[in-house]
């Protein structure tokens, strides 16, 4: 039989001392015996508890297990009920954040036009990680293996963060280290330009958020929460910029829902997202767009050939526009259903182009224009594309890469860049140790996701209303009808501007010249 000694430190020993009965049933149905409770002899409050076992591992694995009511917690409640609780946070959470939007005046909300950047980003957690057994060689082909928890969070909501170096588009890795951190993560709707030629109409700040969450749980559903809250709220959809974990997407999860709410998405694509993606009664879709059946092979691959640098940028953006010629277009908008009717580019109200399947393209006033040759295959069985004047396509066809914007196009690398950046920027903003530090778990000691969630909305509220005040500042010092001087980091020219000479002092009239 093995002799165990626990110890630790608690705050009040006379109040820690009128649990002995129970302490000593507890351990007793660990399998303890002979239960003994100590104090230190220096007054302090370290304390220490004795007990014979016969099988110290399963008194090991009992004080490993987490506490009796983090379980009971989280089974007294059904799915659906979690899932209402879960509602009520997001509520909360983000009616604080709508009173820091409620600073800016009506002028400016109502000129937004709704477009935003949704990301997610680490919180982290005061609370030390949980740790499992390694695995071993055997474990690793199994997926099914469960490894026995060594050691677990006193954060047990939060989840690992797994942080590993970059990839370019060819799979070789960038600079950097793999490391982990635990926390937990959350996605954020930022707003951002409608448009890129002309003053900021509305400050780049926090609109929505999703409760907290672990690190990579559900990147698009807990996004689709965000935008919905912001839509919820009245406000307009314009474009929302997401990265490629977003168009890598379920898109039952993030890229339906988007479309439900309004939301124009510009997504950027993984190398091997690229190309043909799906098609559709005749048409195909290459890289978010439908586009006639007979383009040639070298415009479908531009793309990927220039990454993997087969063609210089330039050869690149010709193909672009060469691509977009057999682009098809889009007849009115959608309806009620999501529903859109395209038409190919030969089609009898845009004759873009002149094909023989099409014998009303074959005209005058198309003359000079792209010539789109159709193989004997495709003209021994054409495909609905080519013997109607127009397609339905429904709104789950293509929907993973569907966006409106055509990619590569100057008006999408801005519109991307733009919302991607403002995304990026604000979620450092809110990290500033010297501000609200959201990257300091120190300063968020409590635990569990309901606790951290609010904290983090109450961090968020407080750099919006930085954001808002330096906005309106920014546009009382500006006159109606000026443009606001461009900021830069390097120094002007006057920086080099000489200082005045002194005026000579004043000694009367001058001699005369001559005697």
């Amino acid at each position: 039989m093995a002799r165990v000694v626990i110890t630790h430190r608690i705050e009040d020993v006379d109040t820690w001392l009128k649990g002995k009965q129970e302490r000593a049933e507890a351990i007793g149905m660990m399998g303890g015996t002979n239960v003994v409770d100590h104090v230190a002899h220096d007054g302090s409050n370290a304390i220490a508890i004795t007990c014979d076992v016969d099988n110290v591992e399963t008194v090991v694995a009992a004080v490993a297990s987490p506490p009796a009511d983090t379980e009971h917690r989280r089974s007294k409640c059904s799915e659906e009920q979690w899932a209402a609780r879960y509602g009520n946070l997001e509520w909360f959470v983000n009616q604080l954040l709508e009173a820091s939007i409620r600073l800016i005046p009506t002028k400016h909300r109502a000129a937004w036009m709704g477009s935003v950047g949704v990301d997610a980003t680490l919180v982290r957690s005061f609370s030390r990680g949980e740790s499992r057994t390694n695995k071993t060689k055997s474990l690793k082909k199994s997926k099914q293996a469960d490894h026995a928890v060594e050691r677990h969070a006193s954060d047990p909501d939060a989840g690992w963060y797994r942080r590993t170096p970059n990839s370019d588009d060819a799979g070789q890795k960038q600079a950097g280290e793999s490391r982990s951190i635990f926390g937990y993560e959350a996605s954020l709707v930022v707003s951002g330009p409608d448009t890129f030629d002309a003053e900021l109409a509305f400050p780049n700040i926090v609109v929505g958020m999703a409760a907290l969450h672990k690190p990579g749980h559900e990147p698009g559903a807990n996004g689709v929460r965000a935008l919905a809250s912001v839509r919820g709220r009245g406000y307009p959809a314009g474009y929302v910029g997401a990265d490629r974990a977003y168009s890598n997407a379920v898109p039952e999860n993030f890229q339906l829902p988007v479309l439900a709410l309004g939301y124009k998405p510009v997504y950027d694509y993984k190398i091997d997202q690229l190309g043909v993606k799906g098609s559709y009664q005749g048409f195909i879709q290459i890289e978010g767009a439908l586009y006639c059946p007979m383009i040639p092979q070298a415009l479908i691959d531009a793309t990927v050939d220039y990454r993997e640098g087969r063609i210089d940028e330039a050869l690149y953006g010709q193909r672009l526009q060469e691509r977009w010629r057999y682009r098809a277009r889009a007849k009115g908008q959608p309806d009620a259903e999501g529903h859109i009717r395209y038409q190919c580019p030969s089609a009898s109200q845009w004759q873009m182009a002149r094909c023989d399947l099409k014998p009303d393209s074959l005209n005058m006033k198309t003359q000079g224009r792209l010539r789109v040759i159709p193989t004997a295959e495709l003209k021994a069985s054409p495909s609905a594309c080519c013997t109607q004047q127009s397609v339905t396509v429904p709104p789950d066809v293509g929907a993973k890469f569907r966006q409106e914007l055509l990619y590569g196009s100057a008006e999408w690398k801005t519109t991307y860049s733009m919302l991607r950046n403002t995304t990026e920027g604000v979620n450092g903003y809110v990290k500033d140790p010297a501000h609200e530090a959201l990257d300091e778990p120190g300063r968020r000691r409590i635990h569990g996701v309901a606790a951290q969630s609010v904290l983090t909305a109450l961090l968020l509220m407080a750099a919006n209303v930085r954001k808002i005040r330096s906005f309106l500042a920014a546009k009382a010092s500006t006159k109606p009808g000026t443009a606001r001087p461009r900021r830069r980091r390097t120094r002007s020219i006057a920086t080099w501007r000489p200082a005045p000479l002194a005026a000579a002092p004043s000694s009367g009239p001058d001699p005369p010249l001559t005697a």
